[in-house]
């Protein structure tokens, strides 16, 4: 009777609501919405999950959530304003798109949709519109597409449409949708996700205006053809003074707003090679908490006058960015409005994509060996051995008695001249480690042991002292030479090659030992640097850098070639058959409140990922359990003599190697983490959760559950003990 009641009270109520949806000025939208929709704003496209919303005058978007009735707004409303009553910040916060224009050779300025004098015209579709934008002031302008598909925007500015038609008025940056999802001090539960590192998060807590700054970092690194070159110091103790930011790897930014369980991933489809990440807490200028792109289409620069640099200049880049600028954002509700369902969402994107092919998964430790480096002796150099064919091979036999079954191993310093004798042009091996041929024996036999060596290559540097670098090295978009300095014992400078020059020399080098019956390399440099550059009077991007160095891969691995690369940028995942170095952290910056394994979180399932060296970390039991969290497989760096052996050549930072050191580490890190890898493999992880403070749990799509404890107390979190610094598997299916 009860439920009978209860059938007849719905049909009631659903009978008042579609009378009372036939009155004039009743919107059943308006009582779902649960926030308003400023009367000024237009509906202009929806779909089963969202609607579009535009008011028009400042190209200001909303895109409303059908289920909850929450918002995503991309502007303040007029009205709004943080106190600071400043006129420029405050045209910022109000327009849908925000330029710096670049006017003579020294000046720039802020051009937004409140201040400066321009033409929108609209042009509507059915699931978006159109917006021809002109700013007359400065004579240039371009189109502004926005489209709904689903649970997707994407906002996009087709290269074809830009103009500029002033003299010397230039578009130097481009922001889309800055404001994006923003919130005010601490009004909204939720954080930022920025790709720093292997993924942080910045809380949308009151910063109380501790910081001057916030996250502002190039997609694929810095762009060197512009920057002045850095010092790569040695390690004389135990670990840099300061630590040096870590590239960001992927084009991806995000914004979840936890309390009102609405978020989004932003994808970077498009001009992804010139484009920083922008994540700013409030305090930074404004009260208030944004992210998004900046498209970046011309810098200024100094221009030495002449080769003593005794005067300089300020010049702007000859040519524009030419590349679309689109973003495409992945909304989420619900639960899945968080970092984990970021992370998935991303995953999900790239396998569309096919971006992300499935690849195998199955567990390796990964073991490198130095072969060999050079000392000054007299007046040449000689080779300090570390680890020549014989003693890998007693290694190996060594660990395949105690049970290790399987081994990636990157032989460094295997070629002739050492490790830092670079470009590599043939297959030749130093005599020191035993030769061409006990090299490729030793590949050979252990390939069938389950035990994989890869050649080591850095193809993008050159060493001037061993090479001729007259031609065919990289000058800056100033036509100064790229140099690279170590502060080495016996090399201090080394050079980057032009991209053609890698290709040429990689695939020579690679001809060369694939007749010997060697397929296996481990490819660096190239995977993890993009640069503009000059080259006889011409101007080369960083998009053309970038398009070479895929093409050089892609001709490598289609020509059957096991490769593995180190450090890959997001452009490069599906060509490598292993993510080596993957970073367990950030870049640490104070800003940040805590790091997630964000990537690590996408590409578990798809790519086997490596950390860096566990005999150089600090902390190893917080390291290990990092490992244990994000699916990662652990990495040794090691050599069968003494690292003091080192202390003259180059390789003087590795402090300690020698495999004796470490072998009962290695083993116990194989037989640990090989069998927690059994539980999940071909499984990804489909959530992430931060239980409370140094508890975290790992769930991955088989039912496999992970809780991990870096604290040193004993817990217990979903009523699963935990003692302190440990792990606990929990099976699934």
């Amino acid at each position: 009777m009860a439920t009978k009641r209860k059938r007849n009270w719905i049909c009631f109520l659903l009978a008042a609501l579609l009378l009372f949806a036939s009155v004039p000025g009743f919107s059943l939208k308006a009582q779902a919405a649960g926030e308003e929709i400023p009367g000024e704003y237009r509906l202009v496209a929806g779909s089963d999950s969202y609607e579009l919303y535009l008011y028009e005058p400042t190209l200001s978007i909303l895109l409303r959530n059908k289920e909850t009735g929450k918002l995503l707004r991309s502007t303040l409303d007029p009205a709004e304003d943080d106190g600071a009553n400043n006129k420029t910040w405050n045209a910022y916060m109000q327009s849908g798109v925000v330029l710096t224009a670049i006017q003579g050779i020294t000046d720039t300025y802020q051009v937004d949709l409140v201040l400066n004098p321009h033409t929108l015209d609209y042009t509507y579709t059915d699931n978006g519109f159109t917006a021809k934008l002109y700013f007359s002031d400065y004579e240039f302008g371009f189109d502004v597409k926005v489209s709904l598909e689903g649970s997707e925007l994407t906002a996009e500015i087709p290269e074809s449409s830009i103009v500029e038609n002033g003299q010397e008025k230039w578009i130097g940056t481009v922001s889309l949708f800055p404001f994006l999802g923003y919130t005010y001090l601490d009004s909204q539960e939720g954080y930022m996700f920025i790709p720093d590192g292997n993924g942080a998060l910045i809380y949308l807590d009151d910063k109380d205006g501790r910081y001057a700054t916030g996250f502002s970092q190039m997609v694929y690194g810095s762009d060197m053809g512009f920057v002045d070159s850095t010092t790569e110091q040695l390690l004389w103790g135990e670990h840099r003074t300061v630590n040096q930011a870590q590239k960001v790897m992927a084009p991806v930014f995000g914004m979840a707003h936890t309390q009102d369980q609405l978020g989004y991933l932003a994808v970077v489809e498009e001009g992804d090679e010139r484009v920083s990440i922008e994540a700013h807490p409030n305090g930074v200028m404004v009260n208030y908490n944004r992210c998004f792109a900046k498209f970046l289409m011309r810098r200024m620069y100094v221009q030495p006058l002449n080769n003593s640099n005794s005067g300089t200049m300020q010049s702007v880049e000859a040519d524009r960015s030419h590349t679309d600028m689109k973003v495409r954002y992945l909304l989420l509700s619900g639960e899945d409005a968080d970092y984990a369902g970021m992370a998935v969402a991303y995953r999900e994107y790239l396998t569309e994509k096919g971006m992300l092919p499935g690849r195998d998964d199955s567990y390796k430790t990964r073991v490198d060996f130095l072969g060999s480096d050079r000392e000054e002796f007299l007046f040449f150099t000689r080779a300090v051995t570390m680890t020549d064919t014989d003693q890998v091979d007693e290694i190996y036999r060594d660990l395949k008695d105690n049970g290790i079954e399987s081994l990636l191993t990157v032989y460094k310093g295997w070629q002739k001249g050492g490790m830092y004798n670079i470009p590599i042009t043939k297959y030749k091996a130093d005599g020191s480690i035993g030769g061409t041929g006990a090299l490729t024996d030793l590949i050979q036999e252990w390939s069938g042991k389950g035990y994989q060596v890869y050649l080591y290559d850095d193809a993008l540097q050159t060493n001037p002292a061993e090479n001729n670098t007259t031609f065919n090295v990289v000058k800056k978009v100033n036509k100064r030479r790229l140099e690279i300095s170590t502060k080495g014992y016996v090399y201090d400078t080394f050079n980057y090659l032009l991209p053609t020059r890698s290709d040429y020399l990689l695939n020579r080098f690679v001809d060369s030992y694939t007749k010997k019956g060697v397929n296996t390399l481990a490819l660096a440099g190239i995977s993890n640097n993009l640069f503009s550059y000059s080259y006889s009077s011409q101007y080369y991007s960083r998009f053309y850098c970038a398009d070479i160095y895929r093409k050089t891969v892609e001709k490598i691995t289609s020509g059957g070639v096991d490769l593995v690369l180190e450090a890959p940028f997001a452009y490069l995942w599906d060509q490598t058959g292993a993510y080596l170095d993957m970073p367990m952290g950030s870049s640490d910056y104070m800003y940040e409140d805590r790091e997630v394994p964000f990537f690590s979180m996408v590409l578990k399932g798809s790519i086997p990922m490596y950390s860096e060296y566990v005999n150089f970390e600090a902390n190893k039991s917080e390291f290990f359990l990092q490992m244990v969290e994000a699916g990662v497989y652990p990495s040794f760096y090691l050599t069968a003599e003494d690292s003091s052996n080192l202390i003259y050549t180059n390789s003087a930072d590795l402090y300690s190697t020698k495999y004796t050191t470490y072998k009962d580490t290695l083993i116990s890190y194989d037989r640990e983490l090989r069998a927690l890898a059994e539980k999940t493999r071909g499984a990804c992880i489909a959530d992430h959760e931060i239980l409370e403070e140094g508890v975290n749990k790992v769930t991955y799509d088989n039912g496999t559950v992970i809780y991990v404890n870096y604290n040193d107390r004993a817990v217990s979190a979903d009523g699963v003990s935990l003692d302190p610094l440990s792990y606990k598997v929990e099976a699934g299916e």
